[in-house]
Protein backbone atom coordinates (compact mmCIF):
# COMPACT_ATOMS: atom_id res chain seq x y z
CA UNK A 1 0.00 0.00 0.00
CA UNK A 2 1.02 3.59 -0.85
CA UNK A 3 1.25 6.19 1.99
CA UNK A 4 2.89 9.51 0.67
CA UNK A 5 3.47 12.93 2.03
CA UNK A 6 4.95 14.99 0.36
CA UNK A 7 4.88 18.76 -0.68
CA UNK A 8 3.77 20.09 -4.26
CA UNK A 9 5.59 22.76 -5.99
CA UNK A 10 4.19 24.53 -8.57
CA UNK A 11 5.28 27.54 -9.65
CA UNK A 12 3.33 31.21 -9.53
CA UNK A 13 0.38 31.38 -8.60
CA UNK A 14 -2.49 34.49 -8.60
CA UNK A 15 -5.43 35.15 -6.47
CA UNK A 16 -8.52 36.51 -6.78
CA UNK A 17 -7.39 39.93 -5.38
CA UNK A 18 -4.67 40.08 -7.84
CA UNK A 19 -1.68 39.12 -5.21
CA UNK A 20 0.98 36.82 -6.30
CA UNK A 21 2.76 33.56 -4.39
CA UNK A 22 5.87 33.04 -6.54
CA UNK A 23 6.16 29.44 -6.21
CA UNK A 24 2.86 27.27 -4.99
CA UNK A 25 3.26 24.66 -2.43
CA UNK A 26 1.01 22.41 -1.81
CA UNK A 27 1.55 19.69 1.41
CA UNK A 28 -0.51 16.63 0.73
CA UNK A 29 -1.47 13.23 1.52
CA UNK A 30 -2.05 10.18 -0.44
CA UNK A 31 -2.59 7.03 0.74
CA UNK A 32 -4.09 3.62 -0.50
CA UNK A 33 -3.46 1.57 -4.08
CA UNK A 34 -3.09 2.96 -7.15
CA UNK A 35 -5.52 1.82 -9.72
CA UNK A 36 -8.50 1.97 -7.20
CA UNK A 37 -10.96 4.59 -7.39
CA UNK A 38 -9.81 8.41 -5.95
CA UNK A 39 -11.14 9.96 -2.70
CA UNK A 40 -10.67 13.83 -2.97
CA UNK A 41 -11.15 14.48 1.04
CA UNK A 42 -11.32 18.68 1.45
CA UNK A 43 -10.40 19.46 5.07
CA UNK A 44 -12.20 21.65 7.48
CA UNK A 45 -11.17 24.90 9.23
CA UNK A 46 -8.06 24.04 11.25
CA UNK A 47 -7.71 20.34 9.94
CA UNK A 48 -4.86 19.39 7.80
CA UNK A 49 -3.87 16.88 5.17
CA UNK A 50 -3.41 13.93 7.14
CA UNK A 51 -6.78 12.71 7.08
CA UNK A 52 -5.31 8.91 7.41
CA UNK A 53 -2.43 9.33 8.99
CA UNK A 54 -0.32 6.69 10.88
CA UNK A 55 -0.64 4.13 12.94
CA UNK A 56 1.93 6.42 15.77
CA UNK A 57 -0.15 9.28 14.40
CA UNK A 58 -4.11 8.60 13.11
CA UNK A 59 -5.36 11.18 10.91
CA UNK A 60 -8.51 12.96 11.68
CA UNK A 61 -10.36 10.75 9.73
CA UNK A 62 -8.76 7.17 9.84
CA UNK A 63 -11.62 5.99 11.69
CA UNK A 64 -14.04 6.41 8.95
CA UNK A 65 -11.46 4.12 6.56
CA UNK A 66 -10.56 1.81 9.12
CA UNK A 67 -13.99 0.95 10.74
CA UNK A 68 -14.62 -0.13 6.96
CA UNK A 69 -17.11 2.72 5.54
CA UNK A 70 -14.71 3.57 3.41
CA UNK A 71 -12.26 0.55 3.30
CA UNK A 72 -8.68 1.59 2.74
CA UNK A 73 -7.92 -1.78 0.08
CA UNK A 74 -11.08 -0.52 -1.72
CA UNK A 75 -9.92 3.04 -2.87
CA UNK A 76 -7.06 5.85 -3.39
CA UNK A 77 -6.88 9.05 -0.84
CA UNK A 78 -5.43 12.06 -1.46
CA UNK A 79 -6.48 15.03 0.70
CA UNK A 80 -4.24 18.48 0.33
CA UNK A 81 -3.59 21.27 2.96
CA UNK A 82 -5.15 24.16 1.59
CA UNK A 83 -3.12 27.19 1.32
CA UNK A 84 -3.37 29.94 4.28
CA UNK A 85 -2.99 27.16 6.72
CA UNK A 86 0.32 26.63 8.80
CA UNK A 87 0.74 22.81 7.98
CA UNK A 88 3.03 22.91 5.05
CA UNK A 89 1.26 24.40 2.13
CA UNK A 90 1.95 27.87 1.60
CA UNK A 91 1.14 30.44 3.98
CA UNK A 92 1.73 33.82 6.08
CA UNK A 93 4.08 31.10 7.64
CA UNK A 94 6.17 30.15 4.41
CA UNK A 95 5.73 33.10 2.55
CA UNK A 96 7.52 36.45 3.11
CA UNK A 97 4.48 38.41 1.47
CA UNK A 98 1.69 36.25 1.46
CA UNK A 99 -1.62 37.53 0.22
CA UNK A 100 -3.14 39.99 3.02
CA UNK A 101 -6.62 38.41 1.25
CA UNK A 102 -7.58 34.57 0.50
CA UNK A 103 -10.84 33.48 -0.86
CA UNK A 104 -12.36 30.27 -1.25
CA UNK A 105 -11.89 30.03 -4.45
CA UNK A 106 -8.11 30.88 -4.30
CA UNK A 107 -7.66 27.69 -2.13
CA UNK A 108 -9.71 25.55 -4.86
CA UNK A 109 -7.80 26.48 -7.92
CA UNK A 110 -4.64 26.00 -6.19
CA UNK A 111 -6.16 22.41 -5.16
CA UNK A 112 -7.12 21.83 -8.87
CA UNK A 113 -3.63 22.76 -9.71
CA UNK A 114 -2.38 20.35 -7.85
CA UNK A 115 -4.79 17.00 -8.68
CA UNK A 116 -3.98 17.95 -12.37
CA UNK A 117 -0.03 18.22 -11.48
CA UNK A 118 -0.22 14.69 -9.90
CA UNK A 119 -2.02 13.01 -13.25
CA UNK A 120 -5.78 12.13 -12.09
CA UNK A 121 -8.60 13.58 -14.19
CA UNK A 122 -11.81 11.75 -12.37
CA UNK A 123 -12.52 12.18 -9.05
CA UNK A 124 -14.49 9.12 -8.26
CA UNK A 125 -15.48 10.47 -4.64
CA UNK A 126 -15.60 14.18 -3.48
CA UNK A 127 -15.73 14.61 0.42
CA UNK A 128 -15.72 17.61 2.56
CA UNK A 129 -16.98 18.99 5.90
CA UNK A 130 -17.54 22.60 6.94
CA UNK A 131 -14.59 24.07 5.21
CA UNK A 132 -13.82 21.04 2.96
CA UNK A 133 -17.70 21.13 2.12
CA UNK A 134 -17.14 24.71 0.94
CA UNK A 135 -14.10 23.32 -1.14
CA UNK A 136 -16.39 20.33 -2.87
CA UNK A 137 -19.33 22.99 -4.07
CA UNK A 138 -16.47 25.51 -5.68
CA UNK A 139 -14.96 22.01 -7.23
CA UNK A 140 -18.07 20.74 -8.29
CA UNK A 141 -18.84 24.57 -10.28
CA UNK A 142 -15.68 24.38 -12.26
CA UNK A 143 -16.02 20.98 -13.31
CA UNK A 144 -12.39 20.91 -13.94
CA UNK A 145 -12.93 17.00 -13.38
CA UNK A 146 -15.21 14.15 -14.09
CA UNK A 147 -16.69 13.67 -10.05
CA UNK A 148 -18.74 10.43 -10.12
CA UNK A 149 -19.85 11.22 -6.36
CA UNK A 150 -19.84 14.06 -4.42
CA UNK A 151 -20.62 14.08 -0.20
CA UNK A 152 -21.62 17.45 1.15
CA UNK A 153 -21.30 17.36 4.91
CA UNK A 154 -22.13 20.40 7.31
CA UNK A 155 -22.16 23.01 4.60
CA UNK A 156 -23.79 25.45 2.50
CA UNK A 157 -24.08 27.59 -0.33
CA UNK A 158 -22.97 30.90 1.47
CA UNK A 159 -21.40 31.62 4.76
CA UNK A 160 -24.27 33.23 6.71
CA UNK A 161 -24.67 36.56 8.41
CA UNK A 162 -24.86 34.55 11.58
CA UNK A 163 -21.58 32.73 11.10
CA UNK A 164 -19.85 35.89 9.79
CA UNK A 165 -20.60 37.53 13.16
CA UNK A 166 -18.82 34.64 15.16
CA UNK A 167 -15.86 35.19 12.86
CA UNK A 168 -15.48 38.91 13.36
CA UNK A 169 -15.41 38.22 16.89
CA UNK A 170 -12.51 35.91 16.65
CA UNK A 171 -10.93 38.29 14.24
CA UNK A 172 -11.10 41.12 17.01
CA UNK A 173 -10.12 39.01 19.62
CA UNK A 174 -6.80 37.73 17.81
CA UNK A 175 -5.91 41.79 16.72
CA UNK A 176 -6.66 43.06 20.60
CA UNK A 177 -4.94 40.12 22.64
CA UNK A 178 -2.57 38.31 19.90
CA UNK A 179 -2.06 34.50 21.08
CA UNK A 180 -4.56 35.11 24.00
CA UNK A 181 -7.00 36.41 21.30
CA UNK A 182 -6.08 33.27 19.24
CA UNK A 183 -7.37 30.93 22.85
CA UNK A 184 -10.21 33.26 22.91
CA UNK A 185 -10.95 33.03 19.07
CA UNK A 186 -10.91 28.84 19.65
CA UNK A 187 -13.06 29.27 22.50
CA UNK A 188 -15.97 30.95 20.90
CA UNK A 189 -15.42 29.09 17.96
CA UNK A 190 -15.83 25.73 19.90
CA UNK A 191 -19.14 27.18 21.43
CA UNK A 192 -20.25 27.35 17.88
CA UNK A 193 -19.69 23.78 17.18
CA UNK A 194 -21.15 21.70 19.54
CA UNK A 195 -24.82 22.22 21.00
CA UNK A 196 -25.97 23.67 24.05
CA UNK A 197 -27.53 20.20 25.01
CA UNK A 198 -24.28 18.57 24.15
CA UNK A 199 -22.18 21.06 27.02
CA UNK A 200 -25.21 20.11 29.20
CA UNK A 201 -24.48 16.43 29.35
CA UNK A 202 -20.94 16.56 29.17
CA UNK A 203 -20.16 19.52 31.78
CA UNK A 204 -21.13 20.71 35.03
CA UNK A 205 -21.16 24.68 35.50
CA UNK A 206 -17.27 24.42 37.17
CA UNK A 207 -15.99 22.09 34.61
CA UNK A 208 -17.26 23.80 31.32
CA UNK A 209 -14.82 26.77 32.68
CA UNK A 210 -11.85 24.49 33.01
CA UNK A 211 -12.63 22.39 29.62
CA UNK A 212 -13.25 25.75 27.45
CA UNK A 213 -9.76 27.37 28.83
CA UNK A 214 -7.96 23.88 27.65
CA UNK A 215 -9.08 24.09 24.57
CA UNK A 216 -8.44 27.48 23.84
CA UNK A 217 -4.64 27.06 25.62
CA UNK A 218 -4.17 23.77 23.32
CA UNK A 219 -5.03 25.42 20.09
CA UNK A 220 -3.10 28.58 20.47
CA UNK A 221 0.06 26.50 20.67
CA UNK A 222 -0.64 24.27 17.60
CA UNK A 223 -2.08 27.24 15.44
CA UNK A 224 -0.40 29.96 13.61
CA UNK A 225 -2.40 33.28 14.44
CA UNK A 226 -2.33 34.95 11.01
CA UNK A 227 -3.31 31.65 9.25
CA UNK A 228 -6.20 31.53 11.31
CA UNK A 229 -7.18 35.65 10.38
CA UNK A 230 -6.18 34.22 6.36
CA UNK A 231 -8.56 31.20 6.91
CA UNK A 232 -11.51 33.36 8.78
CA UNK A 233 -11.31 35.89 5.58
CA UNK A 234 -11.71 32.06 3.55
CA UNK A 235 -14.74 31.66 5.38
CA UNK A 236 -16.43 34.59 5.30
CA UNK A 237 -15.92 34.89 1.45
CA UNK A 238 -17.81 31.58 0.34
CA UNK A 239 -21.04 32.20 -1.81
CA UNK A 240 -21.11 29.78 -4.69
CA UNK A 241 -23.61 32.70 -6.36
CA UNK A 242 -20.94 35.15 -5.95
CA UNK A 243 -20.46 37.23 -9.31
CA UNK A 244 -22.29 34.24 -10.65
CA UNK A 245 -25.88 33.41 -12.40
CA UNK A 246 -25.10 30.10 -14.13
CA UNK A 247 -25.13 28.02 -10.88
CA UNK A 248 -28.05 26.14 -10.93
CA UNK A 249 -27.67 25.81 -14.53
CA UNK A 250 -23.88 24.19 -14.20
CA UNK A 251 -24.85 22.08 -10.93
CA UNK A 252 -28.18 20.70 -13.13
CA UNK A 253 -26.00 19.54 -15.92
CA UNK A 254 -23.55 17.58 -13.91
CA UNK A 255 -24.13 13.72 -13.78
CA UNK A 256 -22.43 14.03 -10.45
CA UNK A 257 -24.72 12.25 -7.80
CA UNK A 258 -24.41 14.05 -4.82
CA UNK A 259 -25.42 13.44 -0.93
CA UNK A 260 -25.74 16.03 1.81
CA UNK A 261 -25.62 15.23 5.42
CA UNK A 262 -26.74 17.70 7.67
CA UNK A 263 -26.39 17.60 11.52
CA UNK A 264 -29.28 18.35 14.46
CA UNK A 265 -28.24 21.41 16.31
CA UNK A 266 -25.90 22.41 13.54
CA UNK A 267 -25.58 26.57 14.59
CA UNK A 268 -23.65 27.29 11.68
CA UNK A 269 -24.87 25.25 9.23
CA UNK A 270 -28.43 24.18 9.84
CA UNK A 271 -29.62 20.87 8.14
CA UNK A 272 -32.55 22.88 6.32
CA UNK A 273 -29.88 24.91 4.02
CA UNK A 274 -27.26 21.68 3.60
CA UNK A 275 -30.43 20.49 2.30
CA UNK A 276 -30.86 22.97 -0.04
CA UNK A 277 -26.85 22.35 -1.30
CA UNK A 278 -28.37 19.12 -2.77
CA UNK A 279 -31.18 20.09 -4.00
CA UNK A 280 -29.54 22.05 -6.63
CA UNK A 281 -28.18 19.52 -8.03
CA UNK A 282 -29.87 16.82 -10.81
CA UNK A 283 -29.35 13.74 -8.60
CA UNK A 284 -29.29 14.03 -4.80
CA UNK A 285 -29.56 12.07 -1.65
CA UNK A 286 -29.80 13.82 1.62
CA UNK A 287 -29.77 12.35 5.59
CA UNK A 288 -30.39 14.14 8.64
CA UNK A 289 -27.96 13.12 11.77
CA UNK A 290 -30.65 13.12 14.93
CA UNK A 291 -27.51 13.54 17.22
CA UNK A 292 -27.42 16.42 19.73
CA UNK A 293 -23.50 17.31 19.58
CA UNK A 294 -24.29 19.88 16.38
CA UNK A 295 -21.82 21.23 13.70
CA UNK A 296 -18.37 18.65 15.19
CA UNK A 297 -21.03 15.71 14.16
CA UNK A 298 -18.80 15.12 11.08
CA UNK A 299 -16.02 14.47 13.23
CA UNK A 300 -17.65 12.14 16.12
CA UNK A 301 -20.19 9.54 16.15
CA UNK A 302 -19.46 7.97 13.19
CA UNK A 303 -21.54 4.78 13.56
CA UNK A 304 -24.96 7.18 13.63
CA UNK A 305 -24.01 8.89 9.84
CA UNK A 306 -21.07 6.65 8.45
CA UNK A 307 -23.69 3.44 7.45
CA UNK A 308 -25.64 5.94 5.37
CA UNK A 309 -22.16 7.31 3.41
CA UNK A 310 -21.15 3.42 2.95
CA UNK A 311 -24.21 3.18 1.36
CA UNK A 312 -23.99 5.66 -0.92
CA UNK A 313 -20.97 4.78 -2.00
CA UNK A 314 -22.06 1.55 -2.71
CA UNK A 315 -25.60 2.42 -4.50
CA UNK A 316 -24.73 2.10 -8.63
CA UNK A 317 -28.15 3.63 -9.55
CA UNK A 318 -29.89 7.00 -8.80
CA UNK A 319 -33.22 8.47 -9.56
CA UNK A 320 -33.41 11.20 -11.70
CA UNK A 321 -35.33 13.83 -10.09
Amino acid sequence: MNYTVDTLHLGEFTTESGETIENLKLRYEHVGYKGQPLVLICHALTGNHLTYGTDDDPGWWREIIDGGYMPVHDYQFLTFNVIGSPFGSSSALTERAFPERLTIRDIVRAIEIGISHLGFKTIDILIGASLGGMQAIELLYNNQFNVKKAVILASTCKTSSYSRAFNEIARQSIHLAGKEGLSLARQIGFLTYRSSKSYEENFTPEEVVSYQKYQGDKFKERFDLKCYLTLLDVLDSHNIDRGREDVDAVFKSLETKVLTVGFKDDLLYPNEDVYHVGKRFKYHRHFYVPDNVGHDGFLLNFNIWAPNLYHFLKVTRNKRK
